[in-house]
């Protein structure tokens, strides 16, 4: 169980600093954040289970899984960084359902790759799927909630969505070079 819970919170750490970036750029409402939590905690959870499943058969997908997750975290996170700039945009922020699910989609990806290894713990599938979900669900609540606090005592959130596009930008990059490594 302990070697499912450090791989759960590395796993959570890209989607954990991605709530905090959302929460401190938009300021969602609460049912924003819980959502947030929720589908970044479930596109974990998820993921490692399709990659244990599908096994062998998808090797090739790994090849490209960094390459896809730079691409998503990339662009995602030049337009959070333009729309720190953008006037029009900070009185109506496009933050909706499709950001979220690309956000989770993309920090998830590394999670399909780490469930080739799951068959390593000796645990049933669906606790393992449950447990990496729930750690980066908690997190993500934690992140999101908390950067929502932040965001409010500060007087100008739209610096903020420069940082959090520029810390999605640097997610990315950091995809893009394990494509060589």
């Amino acid at each position: 169980m302990f070697t499912l819970i450090c791989l759960s919170l590395s796993l959570a750490a890209d989607a954990f600093v991605t709530a905090i970036c959302d929460g401190l750029a938009y300021s969602p409402k609460t049912v924003k954040r819980i959502a947030i939590a929720l589908s970044f905690g479930a596109m974990q959870g998820i993921m490692p289970v399709i990659g244990a499943l599908c096994g062998d058969k998808i090797l090739g997908f790994l090849d490209a899984q960094n390459y896809v997750a730079f691409a998503v975290l990339f662009i995602i996170g030049v337009l959070m960084f333009i729309e720190g700039f953008d006037k029009k945009a900070r009185s109506s922020p496009r933050f909706g359902a499709k950001t979220i699910a690309f956000q989770a989609f993309a920090t998830s990806v590394d999670a399909f790759a780490c469930g080739l290894t799951l068959n390593t713990i000796s645990l049933p599938l669906w606790v393992e799927g449950l447990t990496i979900g729930g750690v980066t669900t908690l997190l993500c609540a934690v992140g999101v909630f908390f950067a929502g606090a932040i965001g409010k005592t500060v007087a100008r959130p739209e610096r903020f969505k420069i940082i959090g596009g520029l810390v999605l930008i640097s997610l990315a990059l950091k995809n893009l070079v394990y494509c060589f490594l």
